[in-house]
């Protein structure tokens, strides 16, 4: 017997019952490494110290140049959109649901996208291979909403990505660079992709980043707003969940 097996304890089984237990403890083992080789889509400041509490005041930078849509004929069409419209339609849409979902769970205000088009272009690395490109405010520049408004905190979004079938680390893997993405006609799953920072407005650092993904099953080909909306939360309950 293989000596994995063999060091199992007996409990009374049957030679059958160790090998199966056997082949579940390298299953899971096999899954553990696979775990540790797998990409770290997150990172974090040492000052760090968790979630901000939920009186803290966090200012939600609007979407604007973050903003990106694959294969955007294909959302036009079943969203019933003019084409030239889709793209500023479906960005104030999920800039008013991200909104809405951060207004839940802090104090929040929200910062124009014309503010963020003064922050500054960076990389940040998640992992050994994965890097993300953001847009952080300068460093001892407080962002303020107005003279009477400074959030302690800012959620900043740098790419929010939607289309069909994506993979994060086709974007963000910089190993997989000049792999050749498809535009499929007919979509298994709509994904949504993106990558975030928590700063601190008041020391001027990225407290956590990350990079966030949901798949949603389309059923049929069928996308409604209701279900694009529904879509959105689920991205945004990702997000929070990683901080």
């Amino acid at each position: 017997m293989n000596e994995a097996y063999s060091q199992l304890p007996a409990f009374g089984c049957s030679p059958a019952s160790k090998k199966r237990m056997g082949v579940s403890t390298l299953n899971f083992i096999f899954v553990l490494f696979l775990a540790s080789c797998s990409p770290n889509f997150s990172n974090s400041h040492r000052l760090y110290s968790g979630v901000p509490a939920k009186s803290e005041s966090v200012g939600y930078v609007e979407i604007g140049s973050a903003f990106m849509l694959t294969r955007a004929d294909w959302f036009a069409e079943k969203l019933d959109i003019q084409y030239d419209s889709i793209y500023s339609k479906l960005e104030v849409i999920t800039d008013s649901v991200i909104f809405g979902e951060i207004q839940k769970k802090w104090e929040a205000s929200i910062v124009s996208r014309e503010a963020r088009e003064k922050f500054s272009r960076e990389t940040l690395k998640m992992d050994k291979t994965i890097f993300i490109k953001t847009r952080l405010p300068e460093q001892g520049v407080e962002v303020s909403i107005d003279s009477s408004n400074t959030p302690n905190y800012l959620f900043i979004i740098h790419e929010y990505t939607i289309g069909g079938d994506l993979d994060a680390e086709n974007f963000y893997d910089y190993t997989k660079a000049n792999v050749e993405m498809s535009q499929k006609r007919k979509f298994k799953d709509l994904s949504i992709i993106a990558t975030w920072t928590l700063w601190d407005n008041k020391k001027q650092i990225p407290l956590r980043s990350g990079i966030s993904t949901v798949q949603f099953p389309i059923k049929d080909g069928i996308l409604t707003m209701d279900i694009f909306v529904k879509i959105t939360k689920q991205a945004v309950a990702e997000c929070l969940k990683k901080l």
